[in-house]
């Protein structure tokens, strides 16, 4: 599926969890482990194309082997990783939103270490930071979702995200993708939907690069 524009895309990936700070030791953390948006790294780099990663906090081990594949800047919280995307997207044509952003935050930071006892934490909603870059750049490159759900409840969520994020397409994941080398996928657009099948992480991150350059070509004509 060779893109027929005069460059090739530049593709910015977001990976890993985010963590969102209760006080200056402590924080909400998933268990995102990083590996989808490695996959997408080094499936990229390996057709030649520059790679920008925004990479959350992952072991340094992972950190090492996204250096291998593209340059990378780091965030730790959702707030950071919007002040990045808004600097970075804009000089890419395809983002793959593969960080795992947290959906709530505190609404305030403790500045000294929290008690060992009960506390009551406020939390707020995160800013849906996809549907951000397509308010704030809508005709701007191609922008890839992805949705991790129960299974029974997976297609119609990932249908929801797909029109509220107002992305070109949706990775549709089941829980058991976390910290797992395989997925059993479902790649979503407006026009449709595909069963991808039970694949290891490095042939289902070819299989959505190969589905995104399409779609890149067809937008950019």
């Amino acid at each position: 599926m060779a893109p027929s524009t005069s460059h090739d895309p530049r593709i910015l990936i977001t990976a890993g969890p985010t963590l969102e700070h209760l006080d200056p030791v402590r924080g909400i953390l998933n268990r995102s482990s990083g590996k989808m948006g490695l996959a997408l790294a080094k499936a990229c780099s390996e057709r030649g194309f520059p790679v920008q990663v925004l990479l959350g906090p992952v072991e340094s081990s992972m950190q090492d082997e996204f250096r291998k594949h593209g340059q990378v800047a780091a965030y730790q919280t959702s707030g950071e990783l919007e002040g990045l995307l808004a600097k970075f997207w804009p000089k890419h044509d395809l983002l793959f939103m593969a960080a795992a952003v947290s959906d709530l935050r505190p609404t305030e930071i403790s500045e000294s270490k929290l008690p060992r006892s009960a506390v009551s934490i406020q939390l707020e909603p995160v800013p849906d930071l996809l549907a951000l870059l397509a308010k704030e750049w809508p005709s701007h490159g191609i922008r890839i979702g992805f949705a991790l759900e129960c299974e029974d409840q997976l297609l119609s969520r990932a249908r929801r995200k797909l029109e509220s994020k107002a992305c070109h397409a949706i990775a549709a994941n089941p829980l058991a993708t976390v910290g797992s080398d395989a997925v059993s996928g479902t790649w979503i657009t407006p026009e449709g939907q595909v069963a991808l099948g039970q694949l290891e992480k490095s042939q289902y991150a070819v299989e959505l690069l190969d589905r995104s350059l399409q779609l890149w070509s067809d937008e950019s004509g």
